[in-house]
């Protein structure tokens, strides 16, 4: 898919150096708005998508199905995370079973190897704190763009310390050494439908459908120092296909967590 980035109608010259400086961080041509209909800017650069971005929102545009990020659910699950923390009395409901799963600490190393819309890799953010680092991965280029400029218009905290690049988890673990992170997370939420706030089955249709993979997940295990989770959507498919047994879950669940230990580093020949 060929997306280009633009302002909003009418945009002020901050506006326009933000999408500029946005276009050439995700190495995408810019395409200027000024008086013009977003039809007519989208035809004039020959994209099938546009990234609308002004200093306070990054909004995808798929021919004319405009789609604002946000963090959704994950802004409230952060909050209840810094209550808890604070000492503050949390309900059993509030649970975060994606955190029971990873079991993540301050100044942990998170690979989200299959972002999507960034909400996992927020909270992740939060739990990890200011010394940790998440780094979420998003192999469609127009769908890391926009995450990823949401991310950096988001007043919080946690959201700076997300880093979403344009790849593929493959490729990308490859690339990685042993134990280079401490958890690797896989949700491959896009390949099935799901309720979800509105617009979200229009984005699905961007995304990389591909099942996960037996060898991304013993590359990931390679790449992580205590553990890979594997997420799933009821009644758990993708981990009866992969062999992964779920945790236990609260009755009702409509996700499900696996969680896969490290291998074991490689002995050095000498």
């Amino acid at each position: 898919m060929k997306i280009a980035v633009t302002t909003p109608l009418l945009p002020s010259a901050a506006d326009e150096a933000t999408a500029r400086a946005a276009a050439a961080r995700h190495g995408l041509p810019f395409a200027p708005r000024g008086r013009s209909a977003l039809e007519d800017v989208r035809a004039a650069a020959g994209a099938d998508g546009m990234l609308v971005l002004s200093r306070s929102a990054s909004v995808l545009d798929l021919q004319g199905d405009e789609h604002r990020w946000s963090p959704g659910m994950a802004a409230l699950r952060v909050k209840w995370l810094r209550r808890l923390r604070a000492g503050l009395p949390v309900p059993a409901t509030r649970r975060d079973p994606f955190l029971a799963a990873c079991s993540l600490g301050e100044g942990d190393r998170v690979l989200d190897a299959t972002v999507g819309l960034g909400a996992d890799a927020l909270v992740a953010a939060e739990a990890v704190g200011p010394g940790g680092r998440v780094v979420g991965l998003e192999s469609v280029e127009a769908l890391a763009a926009w995450v990823a400029e949401g991310l950096e218009r988001l007043c919080d905290p946690a959201a700076r310390r997300v880093e979403v690049l344009a790849a593929d988890h493959s490729d990308f673990l490859a690339t990685q050494p042993d134990g280079s992170f401490d958890v690797v997370v896989f949700d491959p939420m896009f390949r099935t439908a799901r309720p979800a706030p509105g617009g979200f089955d229009a984005v699905r249709r961007l995304a990389d459908a591909r099942p996960l993979s037996p060898r991304a997940v013993a590359q990931a295990r390679r790449v992580a120092r205590r553990w890979v989770v594997v997420k799933d959507g009821a009644p758990g498919w993708d981990l009866a296909r992969l062999g992964l047994t779920p945790l236990a879950s609260a009755r009702g669940a409509h996700r499900y967590y696996a969680r896969v230990a490290a291998s074991p580093p490689a002995p050095h020949g000498g």
